[in-house]
């Protein structure tokens, strides 16, 4: 029988350190990126005291918020490297005045997101045509695509149907 001698062993030791290495660098590389997280709700705005806006649940008593209604999107950057965001809009179930997709105008886009950032924009009042919505989009500077998951489309659009 062969047994292994003290340069067989730290060859050995050498190839799996080696590959744990390899493994951990490729892991940490691609998880090096910005990523997005979009979410949706049905809020009214309020301006505090300093002259800043925030956004409230339907149903929260504050002094000074709107009766009107508005979608609030608001973005983070959950990845490790900055990002620009540009803009957001959303595509319609059925075309509303023969168009499938609609542009929201933004108040403060384009924005720099660093990591862990986040921003927040709202559209015009709400309207018959929000309960249309098929996906709601945000967009950075390089062109990609984040979308608000489905299931908060699917909160969005009850919260739509109850505003409360």
């Amino acid at each position: 029988m062969n047994t292994l001698g003290a340069t067989d062993i730290l060859a050995i030791y050498g190839a799996v350190l080696a590959s744990i290495t390899f493994g951990w660098n490729l892991y940490r590389d691609l998880q090096d990126r910005a990523r997005l997280k979009a979410t949706a709700h049905v809020r009214r705005i309020v301006q505090s005291e300093d002259g800043t806006w925030y956004a409230v649940k339907p149903d929260l008593q504050v002094a000074g918020a709107s009766e009107q209604l508005f979608v609030v999107v608001n973005v983070t950057n959950i990845g490790r490297r900055p990002l620009r965001w540009e803009g957001w809009g959303g595509k319609y179930r059925t075309p509303v005045n023969g168009k499938k997709s609609f542009v929201i105008i933004p108040r403060y886009l384009p924005k720099m997101l660093n990591e862990g950032e986040s921003h927040s924009e709202y559209t015009e009042e709400l309207n018959p045509r929000w309960q249309n919505l098929k996906k709601l989009t945000v967009w950075d500077a390089s062109g990609k695509n984040w979308y608000v998951p489905r299931r908060e489309l699917k909160a969005l659009r009850r919260q739509l149907r109850e505003p409360s």
